[in-house]
């Protein structure tokens, strides 16, 4: 068997090591095709903001981590573990937080939900500004650890930080509802993380995903 065959076994096993561990974690931990999903064919129609969110973004519905299709990701075992890992951190997030996490992921949005009070009080119908593209601390919070954790895998793959430049763009644009637009910001706290990364101090869930990679 030559070289490059036993390097992607190995990294296969890493692969299978990490669903083995996220299904010992969370319990009912599945994956999940969103192309032949009831739930995201209707789910699709709502998420206006991001035309892609069924073809090109995975995402977890605890304790569902939803994929575009299968085969997914069958020839790069690299990229599935970072979606996976980066999954991860929310699982372990939503069931530490319970439903304050989602509660933290989809405001200040959720509260225009007040506003189908207005027949009782007619100025409840100024929630619907909540509909607008407001940033989201929260949201941020959530996708700040997970996006760490992509870091993180990247660097251990291969030994180099990832394109910061498309990380920062799922802060600021679209793709999760333009949820936090300063940019400098988070590039300085990406930098600052990534320092600790590569110092080895990590977080507990930066450091237990590391294990169970073998890295």
């Amino acid at each position: 068997m030559n070289v490059g065959a036993v390097l992607a076994r190995s990294v296969k096993e890493k692969r299978l090591a990490l669903q083995n561990y996220i299904s010992s974690e969370i319990p009912g931990f599945d994956i999940k095709s969103k192309a032949t999903s009831a739930l995201w064919a209707y789910l699709s129609k709502f998420i206006f903001w991001n035309k892609e969110i069924t073809t090109s973004f995975t995402t977890t519905l605890y304790p569902v981590v939803w994929v575009p299709s299968f085969p997914w990701h069958a020839d790069d075992d690299i990229t599935a573990i970072k979606i996976l890992a980066h999954e991860y951190v929310h699982l372990h997030d939503r069931r530490r937080l319970g439903l304050a996490f989602n509660f933290l992921y989809i405001t200040p949005q959720i509260f225009s939900l007040m506003a189908l009070l207005a027949p009782y009080n007619f100025w409840c119908i100024l929630f619907l500004v909540f509909l607008l593209p407001i940033p989201s601390p929260g949201r941020a919070w959530l996708e700040f650890r997970g996006y760490r954790m992509t870091m993180a895998v990247h660097y251990w793959f291969y030994g180099a930080p990832p394109n910061q430049e498309w990380i920062l763009r799922q802060f600021v644009s679209s793709n999760y509802y333009w949820m936090f637009p300063l940019k400098g910001y988070l590039s300085r706290r990406f930098n600052q993380e990534f320092e600790k990364i590569q110092q080895n101090d990590l977080t507990s869930e930066l450091e237990d995903v590391k294990i169970v990679l073998g890295l």
